[in-house]
């Protein structure tokens, strides 16, 4: 049995990070899935050094060194990866603590148990926020929702700048495609982590009440509980909407999808949800 702790979105708090690994030692955790955008725009210091080197700073000399210090005590599994507040340039920092302190989720797949596998997406359809590095279409026949509120210019970091960048709502480079890649390599039962939630569920609120999550994604979580090996779906992205929708969570076909939400800033509440894998079933602790 594996008893995991999910979350999602601790945007560079302390109080967030710390009560992540006090409450994984005190519950006897032994996986912990952070859902993406771990070190946010702005940082406290942003002005004095700037963003890109906040956020090096931030997973250098805080976040790597937290979870360091924590396996020393701990041998809790912990699968990670950047969101769309996160400068991208930067996982090249956690790529050199991949398959040891951490596991990085991006299109990749994990096996967490013998029969039950782990895999990742974090890309996000269209925002209206400047930074674009984890943005891209949803699909061909629907880049966004309409309606929902965007930006497509704004700045990526390929090369380590922030560089100006103008995102296709025609391009066929969508979070669709990407997805019916992944579903290439799903042989068994698995956990999927996207960083977005699907769309028009309890998950995907925003405060003015409009849904904004992947159709796309709502479409392979659809597809994959069908063929009866999607365990369980958990999103982050969007803070607000167990508070504004009043759930963390939903089923999808026989799929339970699950946003905790987050606290917003240092000393704000730490959300998390806590389950229980038995075999090829999940029990949350809600």
């Amino acid at each position: 049995m594996s008893k995991i702790l999910y979350t999602s979105d601790i945007h560079a708090s302390t109080s967030h990070l710390f009560s992540m690994l006090s409450v994984t030692e005190r519950e006897g955790v032994n996986c912990i899935i952070i859902g993406g955008d771990i070190v946010p725009n702005p940082l406290p210091d942003t002005n004095r050094v700037g963003i890109l080197q906040a956020q090096a700073d931030y997973l250098r000399n805080v976040f790597l060194p937290a979870l360091k210090g924590f396996r020393q005590k701990s041998d809790a599994i912990i699968y990670l990866d950047l969101g769309n507040d996160d400068i991208i340039y930067h996982r090249r920092i956690l790529e050199e603590h991949d398959k040891g302190l951490i596991n990085l989720l991006h299109l990749s797949k994990h096996r967490l148990t013998d029969t039950v596998d782990i895999i990742g997406y974090m890309n996000v359809p269209p925002t209206p926020f400047a930074l674009k590095d984890r943005e891209k279409p949803d699909s061909v026949e629907m880049p966004y929702v309409q309606g929902n509120r965007i930006t497509i210019k704004g700045y990526i970091s390929p090369k380590g700048e922030l560089e100006k960048t103008v995102i296709d709502l025609a391009s066929d480079d969508t979070i669709e495609k990407d997805l019916n890649g992944l579903s290439k390599v799903i042989d068994k039962p698995f956990i999927f982590i996207a960083h977005s939630p699907p769309y028009n569920t309890p998950l995907d609120v925003i405060y003015n009440g409009q849904h904004v999550g992947s159709v796309s994604i709502r479409r392979f979580i659809e597809a994959w509980s069908r063929e009866g090996l999607l365990i369980a779906a958990f999103h982050g992205h969007i803070h607000e909407s167990p508070d504004r929708s009043g759930s963390i969570h939903t089923e999808i076909g026989k799929t339970l999808c699950i946003n905790p939400g987050q606290g917003n800033g240092e000393g704000s509440e730490f959300r998390y949800v806590i389950f229980r894998l038995s075999g090829n079933r999940i029990f949350p602790e809600i």
